[in-house]
């Protein structure tokens, strides 16, 4: 427990850290100003645009084949693998000239009809440029039809008397639905094969929020109407209004004339409506919610597979020079953002789509009261220009200093033996509590100035609506005249002058299209910083892995001549040669020791074998072929490697030997343990193979976790392996029993394949076993030779390295 002292010392750092006035100071490492953004509107819109390989998915869906079943690869945008919809705008003419053909809808175009007929004909039109364009003209075709769709389908119910019309639209928007969902193509001259697509979640999803929409809108004109005419001033209904709600046509002296019940019942029927409203707008709430961040969560899961996918591509140059705490953060935390991302560019699209149609409703009534909504875009995209630099450019400090106390973290739990052994808690405390300050200090400055930016916007948004709302209420006390006097007629409402219910209305209209601006505005603000996110994931996924399989690939199997380095120079930076001009082989059944001074590239020469980088120069070859020319996952399957740092798991020993190889067999993982001469510590634990290791293999001896990485490597049974200081913590005697198994195993007459070992140690008793020794020094190979050849070899470097070990032993009683 924290002494009193050191609560009141805590609590001082954390006051002068956390004014309550200000934003709290910042490290002059992490400030930025807005000189230092580098991502305006276009590069935040890449951005997202760069989203949609991930988007793709759930609004193209898939294909599925009568069959064949489900295809895996995401459907094509329009058509594609010889599959076409030539047949679509035909179908879609055909249902739009039956209608007026049967007579189900009236044959005339003059007014009213044609407000059906013209986007009918758009969307065929529309339709045929899918179905025969190419490239942009598809792209353009597919905005078109999905815009005269949504007419089409609001003239019907809107502006046209009856519902037979809107069972006519409806119709001619499903042939057109039909038509890109599904396709054919002719197969051996006659027969025909279709699929249908399957999986387009975000179209299902905008359709319910059209729908949604437009109940909305419906029912809110009958709402206003009803309630502010009729309930409220006693006016008569209009008559479309009437006969929509099964009412007489009630003139002012017959509403006088109602009789207190009669009244009562049109009450009751304005309360049913609101209920059903209420019903219907609930049912469809629950509904679009949970479907949405269903569809996100997906979208969330592609992007972040792609980025562990891509960050285990990446070269160790890579992970070695970045934190790891820092990749952590930006798997978990800033993958998170395509799915806050996506979800905003929702309510992006949305909120544009009800501004726009709130701006034209409005205009109806008054093209002033249209163009003054219109207006506040003005104000509103000039403070954005100024807000947005500003917020990009915070966001990213704040994401910098999150990532540095991620990365604290992980350090210091993977630190906690070397902290406690040097009591250096304290000193770890303190950074912590400086990181984390900084990251809050970061956190207040862009919630702050989201904070300012929207007071500012809804300001200003409130100034244009008290505007507006003042000129609009004028008129109704007036009964001015409104401007689109036959449109407003067709839909059947009171709105041909300005009354009660039209100033209601209109007046909720204009307060949507400004606070839908303002909602634009703060979406596209927070959107900002969730682009910085997005931005430090494509950064990750823009780096190109230094080593990429070619073209012509082939899969590596086994080998059955020899293992060739020629010529090899590597370097890690150009002025620092690691490798220089390195050649040796190896044959099948041959033990490989490489042995040299700290740095001399050893760990590198097995690293090149791995292609976990590419040589300079040079080449490495497997019976002939260029390593380079084999499939890069084939070939490190086929490699098995005991690490010195002997990394276990916490899990039961038998989960960590075929961590490596699940399905390996208890027979395969029983031989690897005897090989690795750790059969009888085994045996001796309370449950065996299945005893649970604590973290990291904590409670085991170095030499225990050791053997159990020998036993790792041994049970994938792969051709070459390769032994990173095996028995540097091993005793003499267990040295030798381990080794001694390693021969028999390599040079095992009864594997069809060959096995090769290479060996990276200074023991000299392991050494002298090896077929042949490569003292290798400023990465150059000096010497080579099986232990008696280079102990020959009079002042030689080889022999030079035994002889000091040799003292060292003498003088220590080490055994060497």
């Amino acid at each position: 427990m924290q002494s009193t002292g050191d609560l009141k010392a805590t609590d001082v750092r954390a006051s002068r850290a956390l004014p309550i006035f200000g934003p709290g100071e910042l490290p002059p490492d992490k400030l930025k100003s807005v000189a230092d953004d580098d991502s305006g509107f276009v590069d935040v819109l890449k951005l997202f645009l760069r989203s949609w390989p991930y988007i793709r998915p759930q609004f193209l869906g898939r294909w599925y084949t009568p069959g064949k079943g489900t295809e895996d690869r995401v459907a094509d945008t329009v058509a594609g693998s010889g599959f076409h919809f030539g047949y679509a705008p035909f179908l879609v003419a055909f249902v739009a000239i039956l209608g007026p053909l049967l007579g189900v809808v009236p044959r005339s175009i003059a007014w009213p009809e044609n407000l059906l007929y013209t986007p009918i004909a758009g969307l065929c039109i529309a339709m045929a440029g899918m179905a025969f364009g190419r490239g942009r003209t598809q792209m353009w075709s597919a905005l078109a039809a999905v815009l005269f769709g949504v007419l089409t389908n609001i003239s019907a119910i809107l502006l046209i008397e009856g519902w037979i019309d809107g069972i006519y639209a409806a119709l001619v928007t499903a042939a057109a639905i039909f038509g890109w969902i599904v396709q054919y193509r002719r197969t051996n001259g006659t027969q025909f094969e279709f699929r249908i697509r399957t999986g387009t979640h975000l179209g299902y999803f905008y359709f319910m929020e059209l729908v949604n929409r437009v109940v909305a809108f419906f029912f809110g004109l009958i709402m206003t109407d009803l309630m502010n005419q009729s309930l409220l001033l006693g006016e008569p209904l209009a008559p479309g209004l009437s006969r929509m709600l099964g009412l007489p046509e009630l003139s002012s002296e017959a509403l006088a004339a109602l009789t207190q019940e009669q009244r009562y019942d049109l009450l009751f029927l304005y309360i049913q409506i609101s209920l059903i409203l209420l019903g219907i707008q609930s049912f469809l709430g629950v509904i679009i919610g949970y479907y949405r961040i269903w569809i996100l969560q997906r979208i969330n899961q592609d992007l972040r597979v792609a980025l562990v996918e891509r960050w285990h591509q990446l070269s160790i140059s890579y992970h070695s020079e970045h934190r790891t705490g820092d990749s952590i953060f930006r798997i978990y935390q800033d993958s998170a953002m395509v799915t806050n991302v996506i979800g905003h560019l929702v309510n992006v699209s949305i909120t544009l789509m009800n501004y726009f149609t709130a701006v034209f409703l409005v205009s109806l009534l008054s093209p002033w009261i249209g163009l003054l909504a219109a207006l506040l875009i003005i104000p509103a995209m000039t403070w954005a220009h100024i807000a947005m630099p500003r917020v990009r450019v915070r966001s990213l400090v704040y994401r910098a200093a999150t990532s540095d106390v991620t990365s604290n973290v992980q350090e210091a739990f993977s630190a906690i033996k070397l902290i406690k052994a040097f009591g250096t808690a304290d000193r770890v405390q303190k950074k912590f509590e400086t990181d984390s300050i900084t990251a809050f200090n970061a956190a207040y400055r862009i919630r702050n100035l989201i904070a300012l930016v929207t007071i500012v916007m809804f300001t200003v948004a409130a100034s244009f609506m008290i505007i507006g709302e003042s000129v609009i209420a004028y008129w109704a006390s007036i009964s001015q005249q409104t401007f689109a006097l036959e449109l407003i007629a067709l839909v059947g409402v009171s709105f041909v002058v300005w009354n009660l219910a039209s100033f209601d209305w209109a007046r909720r209209q204009y307060r949507d299209s400004a606070n839908g601006l303002r909602r634009l505005l703060r979406d596209w603000m927070t959107a900002q910083d969730m682009a910085m996110g997005l931005r430090r994931v494509f950064d990750i996924l823009d780096i190109e892995p230094d080593v990429k399989d070619r073209p012509n690939a082939v899969p590596f199997t086994d080998f059955s001549d020899e293992i060739k380095f020629d010529e090899v120079n590597f370097r890690y930076e150009a002025d620092r040669p690691v490798l220089d001009r390195v050649s040796f082989a190896a044959n099948p059944g041959s033990i490989t020791a490489i042995i040299g001074p700290t740095g001399s590239g050893k760990s590198t020469l097995m690293a090149l074998l791995l292609r976990l980088f590419d040589p300079q120069s040079g080449s490495i070859s497997i019976d002939g072929r260029d390593i380079r020319d084999y499939q890069t996952g084939s070939l490190r399957n086929k490699i098995s490697i005991a690490l010195q740092e002997n990394l276990l798991f916490a899990m039961s020993v038998r989960d960590n030997i075929r961590y490596v190889a699940p399905y390996a067999t208890d027979e395969q993982i029983s031989e690897a343990i005897r090989v690795a001469a750790i059969d009888e510590y085994v045996k001796d634990l309370p449950n065996g193979l299945d005893t649970i290791l604590s973290d990291r293999g904590g409670k085991l001896s170095t030499g225990q976790r050791q053997r159990l990485s020998i036993a790792r490597a041994i049970v994938r049974n792969t051709p070459i392996l390769v032994l990173d200081e095996p028995t540097a913590a091993l005793d003499a005697a267990t040295e030798h029993k381990v080794m001694t198994n390693l021969i028999d195993w390599v040079r095992d007459e009864d594997t069809p394949e060959g096995r090769a070992i290479f060996l990276i140690t200074h023991r000299i008793s392991t050494i002298r076993q090896a077929d042949n020794i490569l003292y290798l020094e400023d990465g150059k190979i000096l010497e080579s030779g099986n232990h008696e050849e280079l102990m020959n070899l009079t002042g030689g470097r080889y022999r030079s390295f035994v002889e000091a070990e040799s003292n060292l032993t003498t003088t220590t009683g080490r055994p060497a």
